[in-house]
């Protein structure tokens, strides 16, 4: 049934903005994953399709574009194994010069990551998204948000969104709850952007939408407030992307918790089409922490980056997740070392 209305919406889209400057692209992955589980004394393996995109924009007018992206994804809990998910849908309009509202789901502008990449893995540095995704950001959210870009000599942009709250969905909202986002950056040279981001929620139940690793024991009230700070500098040769977030719950049964998460990859070009690359990913969450799942822990990777054409890529990627022994209340991730090859493609 959610397949049949995802591929209604699609169609319904495209007749209803069809125009002569219409595109449609596809994007999709399969990988190959290898574990050594030493905690548990096995090895596992298996290969996956990923995720497959399809990912639709038209040009409405001179002031009005359309976004759209469905994505089709593995799904444990579906008898075919895969669902298919709006990801986003969304109307913008240029009303002056640089300056535009957007109105329907789209990503959070809080971090560089969440703001340039979509769900195409082609476009991905590594295989995988930060550890932090899984914990406390907000990817997706439906609501109004007013965008200026490229302002001035250093190309000042900015994002102020009203969206609805976690404990909401894309659908609909049965109680007065809002999200409240704001975020800021520059881009002072080609292929260098500096963010900043913050993020306010207030949820009743603890409720987390569709996305996250959340402590299902706590169903009381928390606020949600996050910080976040980007450094990307992508540039011809050299790759740098430092994703750090601060987050603070409180509740009054424990009081505010405080969260730290710090991604940074470096890759560095070799003959345009080859990029060895390093990634560090850390987590730590606080033992007061009612939201999310308490755990804490730091992921080391080394990989290969090969850009067989723009439309194809494969990534090698060797892993090795580590627990960090910082509070007794809060648990480490699991041990785990891990081979990843993924080929990523657009159609």
């Amino acid at each position: 049934m959610k397949l049949i209305t995802t591929l209604s919406f699609i169609t319904l889209s495209i007749f209803c903005f069809a125009q002569p400057t219409i595109q449609v692209n596809g994007y999709g992955h399969l990988e190959y994953e290898f574990y050594d589980l030493p905690d548990e004394g096995k090895f596992e393996s298996e290969f996956a399709i990923g995720e497959h995109d399809l990912f639709l924009t038209s040009k409405i007018n001179k002031k009005l574009s359309f976004l759209s992206e469905i994505v089709v994804k593995p799904d444990k809990k579906s008898s075919s194994g895969f669902s298919a998910s709006i990801e986003r849908a969304r109307i913008k309009y240029n009303y002056f010069k640089n300056h535009s509202l957007l109105f329907g789901k789209m990503h959070t502008p809080l971090n560089y990551w969440n703001d340039v990449y979509h769900h195409g893995r082609l476009f991905f540095p590594t295989i995988d998204r930060p550890m932090n995704f899984d914990y406390f950001f907000p990817i997706h959210t439906t609501g109004i948000r007013a965008q200026g870009q490229n302002i001035g000599n250093l190309n000042f942009g900015y994002d102020l969104m009203l969206a609805n709250s976690l404990e909401g969905s894309a659908t609909h909202h049965s109680r007065l709850l809002m999200s409240y986002t704001a975020s800021v950056h520059i881009k002072p040279t080609d292929g260098m952007r500096i963010m900043l981001g913050y993020y306010n929620d207030y949820l009743p139940s603890n409720g987390n939408g569709s996305h996250g690793e959340m402590n299902m024991e706590y169903d009381g009230e928390l606020t949600m407030n996050q910080f976040l700070f980007s450094f990307a500098r992508m540039e011809r040769k050299l790759e740098i992307l430092n994703e750090f977030a601060y987050t603070m719950t409180n509740t009054d049964s424990l009081g505010a918790s405080s969260n730290f998460s710090n991604y940074l990859y470096v890759g560095y070009r070799i003959k345009d089409t080859h990029t060895p690359f390093v990634m560090i990913d850390y987590l730590q969450i606080d033992p007061k922490e009612l939201h999310a799942i308490r755990r804490e822990g730091i992921k080391y990777s080394l990989g290969y980056r090969w850009d067989i054409d723009p439309k194809c890529n494969v990534k090698f990627q060797l892993e090795n997740y580590m627990p960090i022994d910082l509070n007794e209340n809060v648990m480490g991730i699991s041990r785990k070392f891990e081979l990843k090859i993924q080929l990523a493609y657009a159609l």
